[in-house]
């Protein structure tokens, strides 16, 4: 992994420390270590395609309707693929 999206990470998890409200908008109480594990994949994904870890908002958004919506499945048989209602399998390759 890159030392971009290492930064990225780290400045994220920094940034949702400081801010509850964000931190509870994004995660709520669903686990934490699956949000960062997703950040984490769509960040190497887009520096890998445009030398930039950042996530657009509506990466974010998604992110957090894969990590809160009710719907979400991870499937068993790979890391990549997720079944999100409304959007189909979805992958971060």
């Amino acid at each position: 992994m890159s030392p971009e999206v290492l930064i990225y990470i780290q400045n994220v998890k920094d940034y949702f420390k400081k801010s509850k409200e964000t931190r509870d908008y994004f995660i709520g109480k669903k686990d934490e270590d699956t949000f960062f594990e997703f950040l984490t994949e769509f960040a190497q994904k887009n520096f890998e395609d445009a030398n930039q870890p950042e996530l657009s908002r509506e990466q974010f958004e998604l992110l957090r309707e894969m990590v809160n919506g009710s719907n979400f499945e991870k499937e068993k048989d790979s890391n990549l693929f997720f079944e999100v209602n409304g959007y189909g399998s979805i992958c971060l390759n």
